[in-house]
């Protein structure tokens, strides 16, 4: 590999106008490219909606960027590069590479049909990748997350006491997310359809999000914007690709069994034969009363419950919303057998150091998917984790924080995970 035919950029903005926004995230790119982009990929966070919309913010990146350069992209709570943190604003990277072969593709409909929305950007993506002459081959991931239904009777459904509405909430959950597309990611089932038969792939990716307020965010395929849909950057190339994940939570040896789910095992209603609520403050040891719909999401990411995938794969939860006497997750459980787990602001910051540490030095760019509960918990002390990329890995990065984390490795089966620090880096 001629590494010095490879250039990889970082741009961002922070201008409150979504098309001067656009305009200089896409510029802050191109001008250190001397050659085309091989492909770009582009986030925001969700303020751009109300500054112009996403409309202008696209039409501005395509008054700078090379007609018919790849483009995937979303919004995020939060995003992270050489320039520093930041839950306001836009960035991007690009690479320009001769030795890829790239396709885009996008399905829609990932809450109603998320097994046919991933199968369709199969089919639009896998016939021009499999003439590629390349072998290393990888898959980038933006996946619509999950959104709060909302009802007349209970609200936004985040904590609701009431344990005689259980099934009620439970039913409503489950047409929200059917029949509204309001509700539960299904992003397990998204992968699943698209890499049925791309196996061969290493894939790492990302849950679209707002301000984690969970009530809208977007999707971007070239100069298009959608909602409840998926969007995948695929390329072939002879760049090495390591993968790796680390999570920064502690067992504590609290154990129980999942013996009653629903709505594809994102509510757990029961474990070990009891109410589901009643055993987590059990096991965990907090009160009820300190959780409330303003903290619910800064103290259950230090709580979380963990399963384990039958291929050895840590999944954890940290709860979603308390559904009167049942549990709703961010992704479906994988496993009945569960223990509870523990975090600290330092074993989160600790994991940056197991992902990174353990890839070779000096890649050529880095893409990082995390958990937006690690942005919420962490604050301030996230700069200590650019500090640490930025010894590790160099420039060339950008660190993504969404509503959940998809990795992939080739020829094993696709996860979605919380919580989790994932880091794609090529060499």
């Amino acid at each position: 590999m001629d590494e010095e035919r490879l250039e990889a950029a970082v741009g961002m903005s922070r201008k409150w106008d979504a098309h001067e926004a656009g305009k200089e995230v896409a510029r802050g790119v191109i001008q250190k490219l001397s050659s085309p982009p091989s492909f770009f990929l582009l986030f925001s966070t969700i303020h751009y909606d109300k500054h112009g919309g996403f409309e202008e913010f696209l039409n501005g990146v395509w008054d700078v960027l090379p007609e018919g350069t790849p483009l995937i992209g979303g919004t995020v709570a939060g995003f992270m590069n050489n320039y520093g943190c930041y839950t306001r604003g836009a960035t991007a990277l690009a690479v320009s590479y001769p030795n890829m072969d790239v396709a885009v593709g996008v399905g829609h409909n990932t809450k109603r049909s998320p097994r046919k929305a991933g199968k369709t950007v199969t089919k639009k993506i896998k016939p021009k990748l499999d003439k590629s002459k390349f072998q290393n081959k990888f898959l980038f991931t933006v996946i619509s997350g999950p959104t709060l239904p909302k009802s007349k009777m209970f609200g936004t459904m985040k904590i609701i006491k009431d344990t005689k509405s259980s099934k009620i909430l439970s039913k409503l959950t489950n047409v929200s997310t059917r029949m509204n597309q309001i509700g539960l990611g299904r992003e397990t089932e998204v992968l699943n359809g698209l890499c049925e038969e791309m196996m061969d792939y290493t894939l790492l990716g990302i849950s679209s999000n707002d301000d984690n307020k969970y009530l809208s965010h977007y999707q971007f395929f070239n100069k298009e914007f959608y909602k409840n849909s998926v969007v995948v950057l695929g390329f072939n190339t002879d760049l090495k690709i390591c993968l790796s994940t680390s999570y920064g939570l502690k067992p504590t040896g609290e154990k129980a069994k999942i013996t009653g789910s629903e709505n594809w095992n994102y509510i757990v209603k029961s474990l070990d034969n009891k109410p589901a609520v009643n055993v987590f403050f059990e096991k965990t040891g907090i009160s009820k009363e300190i959780i409330t719909e303003g903290n619910i999401h800064r103290i259950t990411p230090f709580l979380p419950i963990g399963c384990t995938h039958n291929d050895g794969t840590l999944h954890p939860y940290p709860v979603a919303s308390f559904l009167g006497n049942y549990l709703l997750f961010g992704h479906d459980t994988v496993s009945t057998e569960i223990e509870f787990l523990s975090a600290s602001g330092e074993s989160l910051i600790n994991a940056v150091d197991e992902s990174i540490k353990s890839l070779p030095k000096n890649p050529c760019f880095t893409l990082i998917s995390s958990c937006a509960g690690r942005l919420e918990t962490l604050g301030k002390e996230i700069y200590q984790v650019r500090s640490k990329i930025m010894n590790e890995i160099g420039d060339n990065f950008l660190l993504l924080y969404g509503l959940g984390e998809e990795r992939k490795d080739s020829m094993k089966p696709p996860h979605l995970l919380q919580e989790s620090f994932n880091v794609a880096s090529f060499y």
